[in-house]
């Protein structure tokens, strides 16, 4: 890997860290529980112009769709519909 893209890498690593760091800080200031929300289904790109909803917990593809905001919808409809 280039050593650019790999220095980016590594700078983007540490602000998300610092970002995370901060969070929790703030959290702490306030007295407050750190909110945990955990999504099991997530859209991921399969292609040009294509997008997968996958299921975090097993790894396998429970729809697409070609559109992004089509994909999300669709990950938003089928989490509201697995929940008890």
């Amino acid at each position: 890997m280039h050593q650019r893209i790999q220095a980016r890498r590594e700078i983007i690593a540490a602000l998300h860290e610092r970002s995370v760091l901060a969070t929790a800080e703030f959290y702490k200031k306030v007295g407050r529980a750190m909110p945990v929300i955990k999504f099991r289904l997530q859209v991921k790109p399969a292609g040009r112009d294509f997008f997968h909803v996958v299921d975090s917990q097993t790894g396998k593809v429970i729809g697409f769709r070609r559109d992004h905001n089509e994909a999300c919808a669709l990950a938003r409809r089928l989490e509201a519909e697995k929940r008890p």
